[in-house]
C-alpha cells in the first residue's frame, strides 16, 4: 500500500521535475550547435529513437527574468489551492487515532510537495527552469532525464520523503551505479540519479542486465542523436531551435513491430509475448505502406523572447496526398489575420476541391485495393463512399469557401448564473463564389431583407431586425461580389466594411484563431471569483469553497498579467498538416 502511495508521489515529482525543464524554452536562432554536441545530455539518446522530446538549451536570462514574477504568483495560488485541500483534509481526520495518524502522514508528505511549488522550492530540491531535459525511447522503452544543478538537495529531497511516507524505495545496482525502483508483478519504475540528471524509465522486471544497462545510459548507445545530427535536420527544416524540439518516427515505431529486432526491442517484444511473424507478407508490406502516410511527426519552438513565444507543428504526408491535400485550403477575406478584439475564429474549405481529393483516394484504392484482411473494412468503404458522392448537394454549396467570425467585444456574460451577453460586437463573413446568390436565396425568407436593395460594394446597409435590436442594437449587412457578411454593435458599420475589404492570406489557412490571451485568462479568473460551480460524476451541480475559488482566479488573474495575444492556425502545405502557434507576452 505504501509502495503505492510512494509510486504516486514520485510521478508527480518527474512530472514537476519535467515541467520545471519544460519551462526552459528559448529561442534564438543559434541553437544548432547544441543539437550536435554528443557530449552531456544528448549523448544518451540513441540515433534510431522512434520518439524524443528534447530541450537542449536553458531560457535566456532576459526572459526568465520577465516570466519569474508571474510563474512565482501562479505557483503560489495554486499551492495555496493545496493547502486549503490539505486543510479540509486534516479537518476531517477525526477522533480515530489510526485515521489521525494517516491524516498527520498526509499532511507531512503534502508539506514536502508544497515546498516544490516555487521556483525557490524546486532550486531547493535541485531543480531548476533553466535545466535541460530529454524524453526518448530506447527502442520502444520510454526514458526521461533531467538536468539537476544539485544532486545533493535532490537526494536529500528524496530521503525527506521517504522518512515522512515511512517506506524507503527498493535499492538495487547495476555495473557500480545505484538506482532506486518500486516493483509491481511484472515492471520496475526506476528512478536513479546518474551523472548529474534525474532519471526516470519503466522496465521490465525481466530485463536482462545488458539491456538495463543501456537503458539507464550506462551502456551509450553505438551513436547518438547529435552525431547523427537528426535534431539538426529538422531545426534546419523547419526553423527549430535547440531549446524545444520533438518528434515521433511512425515508420521507426511500425518497423519494430513488422522486422526482427536485435538488443532492446527484441527483449521487450519477447516479454510482452508479441510475434511478428504471424503477419503475413501482404499484411507486412500494406502496414508498411500505410505507415509512409504519415511517416513523422515532428514539433519545436521558432522563438522564444521577451516578445513571443512561437513553436510549430507538422504532421509530415506522404508528396502525392500532401499535394492534393494542399488544394483544399480556399480565400476567405481577412483569414489568418489579427483583427484585434477578443477573438476571431474562421475556417476555410473548397468543397469542389475536398471532392476530387476525396475520388483520387477511391480511385486510388480501386486501382490498388487493399489485400491485409486488417484493411478489409477500409477497403469495403470504397463503395460506400462512391455511393455518398451521388448524393444531392445544392450547387451554391460547393461555392461557399469557408467564413470568418471577429468578436470584439462581450459584456454581462456570466456563466455561473447561465446569463447571456448584454452587449456584444461581432463581426461574421461568409465567403462564397456567388454572394448576390446566398442573398437572393435570403430574401425568400425575408421580406425585410429584400427592401435593402443591397450592393456588391462592400458598403454596409442597416438592418433592423426586432429581435435582436432589443439586445444588441441594429445590425448591418454588407456584401462583396465573393463574401457576404452581418454585424452588430456599436462598431457594426465600419467593422464590417474593413472586414469585406480584408485580402485574403496567402496560403491560406484552413483555420485560423486570433484570442486576446489576457483577456481570455481574465475572464475566467471572474468566472471563477463569481463563484462557478463544477459536478460532481453523476452530473449534480456542486459549489467549489470560496477560498479555493479565489486562488484558482488569482491564478488565472496572474496568467492573464504574463499573455497579450495568441494565435493558432492549420495550413495544408505541400509537406504536410502545419500548426504554427504565437504567443505574445505582455510588456
Amino acid at each position: 500500500m505504501l509502495n503505492i502511495r510512494f509510486l504516486k508521489i514520485v510521478c508527480v515529482l518527474c512530472a514537476i521535475a519535467l515541467a520545471a525543464s519544460a519551462c526552459s524554452r528559448s529561442a534564438d536562432k543559434e541553437a544548432s550547435s547544441a543539437l550536435l554536441t554528443t557530449e552531456g545530455l544528448l549523448q544518451y539518446v540513441p540515433a534510431d529513437t522512434p520518439y524524443a522530446f528534447v530541450m537542449a538549451e536553458p531560457m535566456p536570462e532576459d526572459v526568465l527574468d520577465k516570466m519569474r514574477p508571474h510563474i512565482d504568483s501562479i505557483l503560489a495560488s495554486y499551492r495555496h489551492v493545496l493547502e486549503l485541500v490539505i486543510g479540509e483534509q486534516t479537518g476531517e481526520s477525526g477522533e480515530d487515532p489510526e485515521n489521525a495518524a494517516r491524516v498527520a502522514q498526509f499532511s507531512s508528505v503534502a508539506a514536502e510537495f508544497l515546498n516544490l511549488m516555487s521556483i525557490e522550492g524546486l532550486r531547493n530540491a535541485g531543480l531548476s527552469l533553466k535545466s535541460r531535459s530529454a524524453f526518448y525511447g530506447v527502442g520502444l522503452l520510454p526514458v526521461l532525464r533531467v538536468e539537476l544543478i544539485d544532486v545533493e538537495a535532490f537526494e536529500a529531497t528524496i530521503a525527506r520523503l521517504e522518512e515522512k511516507i515511512g517506506d524507503a524505495m527498493s535499492v538495487a545496482s547495476i555495473d557500480g551505479q545505484s538506482y532506486r525502483y518500486l516493483a509491481a508483478a511484472e515492471a520496475r519504475l526506476i528512478i536513479a540519479v546518474i551523472d548529474g540528471y534525474l532519471l526516470v524509465t519503466v522496465v521490465p522486471t525481466a530485463l536482462s542486465s545488458e539491456q538495463l544497462s543501456v537503458a539507464l545510459g550506462l551502456t551509450l548507445p553505438e551513436q547518438n542523436i547529435a552525431a547523427a545530427g537528426v535534431l539538426d535536420e529538422f531545426a534546419n527544416e523547419y526553423g527549430y531551435t535547440g531549446h524545444v524540439l520533438g518528434f515521433l518516427d511512425i515508420e521507426r515505431l511500425v518497423a519494430i513491430f513488422l522486422d526482427h529486432q536485435p538488443g532492446m526491442n527484441a527483449e521487450l517484444l519477447e516479454l510482452m509475448d508479441y510475434d511478428g511473424s504471424t503477419l503475413s507478407d501482404v499484411c507486412r508490406a500494406e502496414i508498411r505502406e500505410m505507415s509512409g502516410i504519415m511517416p513523422r511527426i515532428v514539433t519545436g519552438y521558432t522563438e522564444i523572447s521577451v516578445t513571443n513565444i512561437r513553436s510549430h507543428a507538422i504532421f509530415e504526408i506522404r508528396n502525392d496526398i500532401a499535394t492534393g491535400l494542399a488544394t483544399l485550403a480556399a480565400a476567405v477575406p481577412g483569414l489568418g489575420k489579427d483583427h484585434g478584439g477578443l477573438f476571431s475564429l474562421g475556417m476555410s474549405l473548397d468543397l469542389l476541391a475536398a471532392r476530387d481529393f476525396y475520388i483520387a483516394r477511391l480511385d486510388a484504392l480501386e486501382a490498388d485495393p487493399y489485400e491485409c484482411e486488417l484493411f478489409a473494412e477500409l477497403q469495403d468503404g470504397v463503395a460506400k463512399g462512391r455511393e455518398a458522392l451521388n448524393q444531392p448537394i445544392p450547387p451554391i454549396a460547393y461555392g461557399i469557401k469557408g467564413f470568418l467570425a471577429v468578436v470584439d467585444k462581450i459584456e454581462g456574460f456570466d456563466i455561473a448564473k447561465q446569463q447571456p451577453p448584454t452587449d456584444v460586437d461581432m463581426r461574421v463573413l461568409v465567403a462564397i463564389d456567388n454572394a448576390e446568390g446566398l442573398l437572393a436565396m435570403g430574401t425568400m425568407f425575408s421580406p425585410e431583407l429584400a427592401a435593402l436593395n443591397l450592393q456588391p460594394d462592400a458598403k454596409p446597409v442597416k438592418f433592423e431586425v426586432p429581435q435582436a435590436a432589443s439586445q444588441f442594437g441594429a445590425a448591418y449587412i454588407g456584401m462583396t461580389e465573393n463574401a457576404l457578411g452581418i454585424a452588430v454593435g456599436s462598431n457594426a458599420e465600419s467593422g464590417l466594411a474593413d472586414l469585406l475589404l480584408e485580402t485574403a492570406s496567402e496560403p491560406p489557412p484552413i483555420l485560423s484563431m486570433r484570442m486576446d490571451a489576457g483577456r481570455y485568462y481574465d475572464f475566467l479568473g471572474e468566472s471563477m471569483s463569481a463563484g462557478n460551480v463544477g459536478e460532481t460524476a453523476d452530473g449534480q451541480s456542486v459549489e467549489m469553497p470560496p477560498e479555493v475559488l479565489e486562488a484558482m482566479s488569482d491564478a488565472m488573474t496572474e496568467a492573464g498579467k504574463m499573455f497579450d495575444r495568441m494565435s493558432i492556425d492549420i495550413f495544408l502545405t505541400e509537406r504536410g498538416i502545419e500548426f504554427p502557434t504565437t504567443m505574445t507576452l505582455r510588456d
